[in-house]
């Protein structure tokens, strides 16, 4: 069984910020997706592709997305299976 927390950044952020959450989380694979978008149009394009790549084979799936990183990911993943959910 693996567990996965995705972190998506907000603007002028990166994917870096994912190891901030490690301590918070044992026992899950703690991983930032590097995305390059800046609309919401280009983040729809973006982001399931990304996250598919980062969750196959994931039992389990935590999303913490920050500022307009949470505005991308409630736009463009509302379709996949992910457990929990923390918008900041």
């Amino acid at each position: 069984m693996r567990s996965v927390l995705v972190y998506i950044h907000g603007k002028n952020g990166s994917d870096d910020e994912a190891e901030f959450y490690k301590p918070l989380f044992p026992g899950y694979d703690v991983i930032g997706i590097p995305y390059k978008a800046e609309t919401p149009w280009a983040a729809r394009a973006e982001l399931p592709k990304l996250f598919d790549e980062v969750c196959e084979r994931s039992d389990n799936v935590i999303l913490i997305a920050n500022s307009i990183g949470a505005y991308f990911a409630m736009l463009s993943l509302s379709g996949k299976r992910i457990e929990r959910a923390f918008f900041i």
